[in-house]
Order: C-alpha cells, then structure tokens, then sequence
C-alpha cells in the first residue's frame, strides 16, 4: 500500500511540476528560480555555523586534557580488595528445624 500511494504521489508532483507556463518554461523552473535565493542562504548560514561549532569543539576538547600526567607514586594510595571464597557457608546457616519452618511458610503461599 506504501509503494502505491509513493508512486501515485510522485507521478502527480512530477506532472504538476512539468506544466508549462510560457516561454518554453515548466513550473518546477519557475519554482526553482523562487527558491534558490534562499535555499543558497540557508546553506551558506549552516556552513558558517557548522564551522563556528567546529572551533568551538575543538577549542573545547583541547582545554580538556590536562598538562601533566597524574600518576601515584606510592604503594599506599590504593585498598585491597577481599576476595571471597564463594565456597564457605554463609555466616547465618539454616538448622533442619528453622528450614523446614521456611519450607512450610514458603509452601503456603
């Protein structure tokens, strides 16, 4: 259904755009006349403005990089981590009396 109504509108602006207005001219000349002017400024305002967001980025993005590298030079100024043995039993175990009360609490629900 997109492609029909795609070609359906594209035939008819194109068919609208080809009638001749006089002098050997078709509408999309005349159009094309009316605009250029001011399609020409909105490329060349875009340009300048892009070139202006250019310099600024990069004026940006040099300032960001600090002078001189930082570096630690002692042992101190990190922590080690634990590690943990993921073999060992939890600190709080379970006896066979309290998981058969969690068993019937969990099952009645």
């Amino acid at each position: 259904m997109f492609i029909i109504r795609f070609v359906f509108y594209f035939t008819l602006s194109f068919a609208i755009l080809c009638i001749p207005i006089g002098n050997g001219r078709q509408l999309f000349d005349k159009l094309y006349a009316l605009v250029t002017p001011y399609a020409d400024k909105a490329v060349s305002t875009t340009k300048q403005k892009l070139t202006t967001t250019k310099r600024y980025s990069k004026k940006l993005y040099s300032n960001s990089e600090p002078l001189e590298k930082d570096e630690v030079k002692t042992k101190l100024a990190g922590v080690k981590k634990k590690i943990i043995n993921k073999q060992q039993q939890p600190d709080d175990a379970y006896t066979d009396e309290e998981r058969e009360r969690l068993r019937k609490v969990l099952s009645n629900d």
